[in-house]
């Protein structure tokens, strides 16, 4: 797996030193969709059939989120190891890296991934992968489980929170109830993050709080950030608000289409809003000056 890629989107790459990548826009489009409990071919086709038509409407297409642990849906956490796989060589990872070659594009997906050297239900982490025509581009474990609902006891969390260039932007992954805790997206804005994609399982009654969680770790950072949630009534949850895109200044910039959220990436507008608003990414030394100032 790379750690740091450099291109644009389809299988011809060049550096991103090219200043000609940071005047393309593209789109994001998150799809909020309703997987099937433990039905894992039957969801992939849902994803490419959803993926492949939000290509045809949206030529400029560029980025895909899909919710939390899609795969094998969010419901039943107690079985869900069963449908845990390996992060670059399972059955998901091959199918959407194939997906995002033949469309030239980039799609973060969640999946309970097994990690090496274990079997059974121990050893199973709530991730998300990114893909994209390179093939797995990086893969992020949930830190924050819910508690609530018993996903301490089903998974293990992560700690790393790699960051990657893909498509022009500087990406990085967080999952659901990470949005509620600043740190997370902070941590990602500081290792060079502009666009932060977050699949979501976020249930009811707390929709209002999801939309309100992602607008203020978008503003809180100057970055995109583009999230899909599952949508349905579940044996364990009922989930209905849909995930969004929310631009550098914390406003919602998607439009709902369906079950899509679709908007336009500006990759100079991080940037730009920060010099208009103030930038909020002050290392040690600025925040003494800001403070004296």
């Amino acid at each position: 797996m790379r750690q740091v890629i450099h291109g644009e989107f389809g299988p011809a790459n060049v550096e991103f030193a090219d200043a000609a990548a940071l005047l393309r826009t593209y789109s994001a489009v998150s799809l909020n969709l309703s997987p099937e409990p433990g039905d894992v071919k039957a969801n992939l086709r849902l994803a490419a059939k959803e993926i492949t038509a939000a290509k045809l409407a949206q030529p400029d297409l560029g980025w895909v989120v899909l919710p939390e642990l899609f795969t094998c849906a969010y419901s039943n956490l107690a079985s869900v190891h069963h449908y845990a796989e390996d992060a670059e060589l399972g059955e998901s990872a091959r199918f959407f890296t194939s997906l995002a070659r033949d469309l030239g594009l980039y799609i973060a997906y969640g999946f309970p991934e097994r990690l090496p050297g274990t079997a059974g239900a121990s050893g199973v982490c709530d991730s998300a992968n990114l893909v994209g025509p390179e093939g797995v581009m990086l893969t992020y474990r949930k830190r924050h489980l819910v508690c609530t609902t018993g996903e301490n006891l089903v998974f293990v969390p992560g700690m790393e929170l790699p960051v990657v260039e893909a498509g022009g932007m500087k990406v990085a992954l967080v999952i659901c109830w990470d949005l509620g805790f600043p740190e997370v997206a902070r941590e990602a804005a500081l290792l060079g993050a502009d666009l932060i994609l977050a699949p979501a399982g976020w249930r009811e009654p707390w929709g209002a709080q999801y939309e309100l969680s992602c607008a203020a770790r978008a503003l809180d950072n100057a970055v995109y950030l583009v999230s899909a949630n599952q949508l349905g009534v579940y044996p364990e949850a009922h989930f209905e608000t849909p995930g969004h895109a929310y631009g550098p200044d914390g406003l919602r910039v998607s439009e709902s289409v369906g079950e899509r959220s679709v908007c336009g990436v500006d990759p100079r507008i991080p940037m730009q809003w920060r010099g208009f608003y103030g930038n909020t990414l002050l290392d040690d030394e600025a925040v003494a000056l800001e403070v004296c100032s």
